[in-house]
């Protein structure tokens, strides 16, 4: 389309690019759990769903607590370990087994699922009860095929697989055994899902619930690079610290709360990356069922980010469903936190619960110094991307009016971030010299602006 101002100017424009918002707040978590196919990607917006899925474990807490903090769009992994295992029964025919029920996934759930065989003449009614509301699966037929088929067809808490045992024999309520959660991960289980994650270039931000070793670490942030450096997408981390290890975790003691400070410290003395962003200290809080728990705070930090602006900060956020923190930090511990670039919990008399900062921990001299300015630079940077996108493959004649056409696009996301607040300006420049056309190359340089932020006056105050 053309906008034409008469006797000043004419701009064209391609039309490729529409004026759509990216989503900005998609958070990719991994972490052990007792449901749910390994390795495979659920989308996660409520409780519901995910406590369906998940069943138990790390993975669907760290949801759980992200939900209760503002997330909308999570995209949900479960990671096994080596001791993953489906429940079982083997179901007795006349002689031999007549079929074998499995769980669907791996995992001790399933362990709770009951089965009563009847007989009636001719007829055999298999019973499938679920341990979580009670609500019994039925099936009635005269052959063990065909009690399979219905069993598949009619329900999704086992899968059955037909022996080679004569019709079926009745049995008493009997529930399946053997499942395995695989709650014990490695790091190969880590770096499994790790890979998996680089399929989904659309994620903002990665979680690994429980990857604290700076092994892990290393992984995690090469492979965000990796993604940002190869145009593939812009994503950082949230790392996870050791967990505190107290003989009162709700009350550590001085001792307890200086040591753990000095293995935080040493864990990221070599660690300086712009993706990375680290959150320290435990939390506690109200589970789905009412029961409360302690865990490390990093899936609310994710949640609180999720619901905030592209270029709001965390500092001075308070946190829903947490009920206290541990340990509470001192005002020098809280000024090594700050200095190391981690972000923490304090208590804030008149406002509770609060986030300490809102920093990454970039280079030294990294312009890349808090969270919501790598947030605001590569969601402008995905943006132009995906406008640019259209014009890859298209004729550009020799006056460059090609050129022309894909700067005009790029700008219409970035304008409506400014519009929006999400960066504070932008200069762009697009360029392609004689033998760039010919083999099909562009520059494209974009500075983003994003200014908006919060300072942490750490020591002392000066009045006259």
């Amino acid at each position: 389309m053309a906008k034409i101002i008469k006797d000043v100017y004419t701009e064209y424009f391609s039309g490729k690019a529409g004026l759509s918002a990216l989503p900005t707040a998609v958070e990719f978590v991994a972490g052990a759990a007792g449901g749910g196919a390994p390795l495979t990607r659920y989308i996660i917006s409520d409780k519901r769903s995910a406590q369906d899925l998940f069943k138990s474990g790390p993975l669907l807490q760290a949801i759980e607590e992200r939900l209760d903090a503002g997330s909308t769009l999570i995209y949900a992994m479960r990671l096994a370990g080596s001791s993953k295992a489906k429940a079982t029964l083997d179901v007795p025919g006349s002689s031999g087994t007549a079929f074998t029920l499995d769980g669907l996934f791996e995992g001790t759930w399933w362990n709770g699922v009951e089965v009563t065989v009847t007989e009636d003449g001719g007829d055999r009614t298999v019973d499938i009860v679920d341990p979580d509301t009670d609500v019994v699966y039925s099936f009635t037929d005269t052959s063990n095929a065909g009690l399979v088929s219905k069993i598949n067809a009619g329900q999704s808490l086992v899968v059955a697989t037909i022996g080679a045992g004569a019709l079926v024999a009745a049995m008493t309520a009997t529930p399946l055994a053997s499942g395995n959660d695989g709650l014990t991960l490695a790091n190969g289980d880590y770096t499994a899902g790790i890979t998996a994650s680089e399929d989904y270039t659309d994620v903002n931000w990665v979680h690994f619930v429980g990857a604290d070793s700076l092994t892990l670490w290393t992984a995690i942030l090469t492979s965000c690079n990796a993604m940002v450096t190869s145009n593939l997408g812009e994503r950082f981390a949230l790392l996870d610290v050791p967990r505190l290890s107290a003989v009162d975790i709700t009350a550590p003691t001085t001792a307890e709360v200086t040591t753990y400070l000095g293995t935080i410290t040493a864990l990221i003395a070599t660690v300086a990356d712009q993706n990375a962003v680290i959150c320290a200290g435990e939390a506690t809080f109200l589970s789905s069922d009412g029961t409360t728990y302690q865990n490390r705070i990093t899936s609310t930090m994710s949640g609180v980010l999720a619901a905030g602006k592209i270029q709001e900060s965390l500092l001075a956020k308070s946190p829903p469903n947490v009920s206290a923190i541990s340990p509470e930090w001192n005002a020098g511990s809280q000024s090594t936190l700050v200095t190391e670039n981690v972000i923490h919990m304090r208590i804030e008399p008149g406002l509770g619960l609060i986030f300490g900062n809102s920093n990454n921990r970039p280079p030294v001299g990294s312009a890349y110094n808090r969270v919501e300015k790598v947030r605001a630079v590569y969601a402008a940077g995905k943006s132009c991307r995906l406008a640019a996108l259209p014009h890859l493959g298209k004729a550009n004649d020799e006056d460059g009016q090609g050129l022309l056409l894909m700067e005009t696009d790029i700008r219409q996301p970035l304008n409506l971030m400014v519009q929006k607040g999400e960066i504070d300006s932008f200069e762009l420049e697009l360029s392609s010299t004689p033998e760039m056309r010919a083999l099909g190359e562009a520059e494209v340089r974009i500075s983003v602006n994003s200014l908006k932020a919060f300072e942490v006056i750490l020591e002392k105050v000066y009045l006259d």
